[in-house]
């Protein structure tokens, strides 16, 4: 490659000297121009890239054309009048390095940007392009007596003699001088191998095909016009203006696709936001410079065939007829300059409405990433959610890993866990920072201005949507447990009511069957005591003496019932009081731990009532379930609360297999009071109930009064 490289350095080195000073010399200022900003400028741009660094193929084919077309030049405009008897050969010489620079201009076009055939049907259209460049030439000059004119060459001009004229050949003349005047034409071959390629071509590359295929299609077209109008045989300097401006302008759209595509940040000196800013206003430009060219072509070519009115109506058709493709191009340029991304306006106008349709957490954060995500055209966008003050977090973050993927729960993709973002930004209401939008790269470009800016707008109505929902889900949360307590109050006062009934009914029972039948017992004795007495039997004093015991014994019956009820001497001399006396009707082994200072100290009528129950039950459920030798009562005031806690050395129990209302019971009168009661027990490890009231300031009664 560097070889062929040399090869077409030197070659297009000589023709440019010969041709820049072959013209001075001969007077011809046009011409010399022409080799500067025609080939001249082909040539180096090839040059400069084949020989930076190792070399690019696209460049080799680049320099091959600029070199053929700066030979091509130099042959016919430099050294055809001087040839003499040799003019034919230098025609043709001049003819195969025309039609050869377009079989570079092919190489150059279709095999971008490798440079290289990727398919054998690609080298077999070059072999046959080759070809067809020696043949078409060789076949116009055995034709015809003469060498076939060049479509730029002056029409005044006398074409040299053909070196090898066949006279059987002739009729073939007029095929092969169109053949040879149209083989330009050859190039669009190039521009639909291109187009092959491009539909081929994974995602990364493509941008860059698509910029030189709109470049390269647009210099034929550009091209197509200049030869159009060279066709139609006009003269004059207007004329030559003309189709100078449509030279520079294809010429300029070959070497700028070419130059733009191919070349990295570092060699532009521009970073990838302001390379498509710039292909964006170029491709903009290209489209007017177009619109601009087809409409003034299509006049100056209607002024040769119809008078001056009718052309100026037809230029102007033309003008409005190929203004909606215009706009049209435009729109395309702002696609494949940016990508295919939502309008900023439209996106935040989709995003209110999708807050005012009040999604759920996910469905929001997940449409807020994906929004992001297609509208940018994102490789992956995250947003994430810090964890709340409380350590909670109800909502997390949501990613998509792709433009067309849909947004996952709680994940990343994994060329974001590599890369990390390209840009946060942050979600603040309020002052307060609520996550964070995690954006990915873009392929093929950084974000823009206007992309940041858009997500700052994103970002907020984000914040404050999130914001809500947060407060929303602690709300709801409160009142779950808010619920939670009302229906565990509810089912507490039911307890209390269904312990009140089934209090009554003990009560109503213990009267009916022990109280009601010693009355009964008592007034049948009473009535035979009177019978004897009236009768003067000895008996009645012996029946009275017996119903005065017995009466006795119902007085400390009614009496023992009326303490377990609610001892008196809690209501006369208070809670620790209380609390010995019932141990002391025990069976079992009590010892009593209260601090001295607490002896006579009184609390509010409700709160002694519930501790008192508390130790009564616990020391009840002692005697009849635990079997135990030892039972400890401790009674405190620490920090501003009554604990009464009771232990015992018994057989224990499990207390979530517990059954009954018992624990049940003291759990709901704790809550009355809002105290908290624990149970600790296990199987043979004994029983330690803990209560603890809290107490205010309106719950002491003071030393030795009673509280009402």
């Amino acid at each position: 490659m560097r070889a062929v490289s040399w090869v077409f350095a030197a070659v297009g080195g000589c023709a440019l000297i010969v041709a820049v000073v072959g013209n001075l010399a001969g007077g011809d200022l046009a011409g010399g121009g022409f080799v500067l900003i025609g080939p001249a400028p082909i040539y180096a741009v090839g040059l400069a890239g084949a020989f930076r660094g190792r070399g690019h193929p696209v460049a080799v084919w680049l320099l091959a054309a600029g070199s053929l077309f700066m030979l091509n030049g130099c042959l016919g405009d430099v050294l055809l009048p001087h040839a003499g008897a040799a003019a034919g050969w230098v025609a043709f010489a001049a003819s195969c390095a025309d039609t050869a620079s377009e079989v570079a201009a092919i190489g150059l076009i279709g095999l971008f940007p490798a440079g290289r055939p990727d398919r054998a049907w690609q080298r077999a259209v070059l072999i046959a392009a080759g070809g067809l460049a020696l043949l078409v030439p060789v076949l116009a000059i055995a034709s015809s007596p003469t060498s076939p004119r060049d479509p730029y060459a002056d029409p005044g001009a006398t074409p040299p003699a053909s070196p090898i004229f066949l006279a059987w050949a002739r009729p073939a003349s007029a095929a092969a001088n169109v053949a040879y005047q149209a083989f330009a034409a050859v190039a669009l071959v190039g521009v639909v191998m291109l187009y092959l390629r491009y539909r081929r071509a994974p995602q990364a590359q493509r941008r860059q095909i698509r910029l030189a295929l709109i470049g390269m299609a647009s210099a034929m077209a550009v091209f197509a016009a200049q030869l159009a109008l060279v066709w139609s045989g006009g003269q004059g300097p207007g004329w030559a203006a003309v189709l100078l401006v449509l030279w520079i302008i294809g010429l300029s759209l070959v070497l700028g696709s070419l130059i733009v595509a191919l070349s990295p940040e570092e060699l532009l000196g521009i970073d990838r936001s302001a390379r498509r800013t710039a292909v964006h206003r170029g491709l903009r430009v290209l489209a007017a410079t177009g619109y601009v060219a087809i409409a003034a072509t299509l006049g100056i070519l209607a002024s040769r065939f119809l008078p001056d009115g009718a052309a100026i109506v037809v230029a102007a058709g033309a003008a409005l007829a190929f203004q909606p493709a215009q706009r049209r191009l435009e729109r395309i340029a702002d696609r494949w300059a940016f990508g295919a991304r939502l309008d900023g306006y439209d996106v935040l106008s989709r995003f209110g409405a999708l807050l005012q349709a009040a999604p759920a957490p996910d469905s929001l954060l997940a449409q807020l990433a994906q929004e992001i995500c297609q509208a940018l055209r994102l490789s992956w966008v995250t947003v994430r959610l810090d964890v709340d003050a409380d350590g909670a977090s109800p909502l997390t973050g949501y990613a998509v890993a792709g433009p067309g993927d849909q947004a996952g729960h709680g994940e990343r993709a994994v060329r974001g866990e590599q890369d990390g973002p390209d840009l946060v930004v942050p979600l603040v209401h309020g002052g307060e920072v609520l996550g964070a939008i995690e954006c990915g790269p873009r392929p093929g470009g950084s974000l823009l201005d206007e992309d940041r800016r858009l997500l700052a707008h994103l970002a907020g109505q984000a914040a404050a949507a999130i914001r809500n929902l947060r407060l929303s889900a602690q709300l709801a949360g409160r009142l779950e447990v808010i619920k939670g307590q009302a229906a565990e109050l509810a089912a507490s006062r039911a307890r209390v009511v269904l312990a009140q009934d089934a209090e009554r009914r003990r009560i109503q029972r213990d009267l009916h069957d022990g109280f009601q039948q010693e009355v009964v017992v008592l007034t049948a004795k009473l009535a035979l005591a009177r019978q004897w007495l009236r009768r003067g039997d000895q008996r009645a004093s012996q029946a009275l003496g017996e119903l005065q015991a017995d009466l006795g014994g119902l007085l400390a019956h009614l009496r023992e019932f009326a303490h377990a009820i609610h001892p008196p001497v809690l209501a006369d001399q208070g809670l620790l009081e209380a609390i010995e006396a019932q141990a002391s009707r025990l069976p079992v082994e009590v010892i009593i731990d209260a601090d001295p200072a607490l002896r006579g100290r009184r609390y509010a009528q409700h709160v002694e009532s519930v501790a008192w129950y508390v130790v009564a039950e616990a020391l009840t459920n002692v005697v009849k379930h635990a079997n135990a030798r030892r039972v400890t009562v401790a009674l405190a005031q620490p920090n501003g609360s009554l604990t009464v806690e009771v232990n015992d050395d018994g057989c224990g129990f499990d207390p979530a297999a517990a059954r009954g209302l018992g624990l049940a019971g003291l759990a709901d009168r704790m809550s009355i009071v809002n105290g908290e009661l624990t149970v600790d027990s296990g199987t043979g490890c004994g029983t330690t109930l803990r209560a603890q009231v809290p107490l205010h300031r309106s719950d002491h009664a003071g030393d030795g009064a009673p509280h009402d």
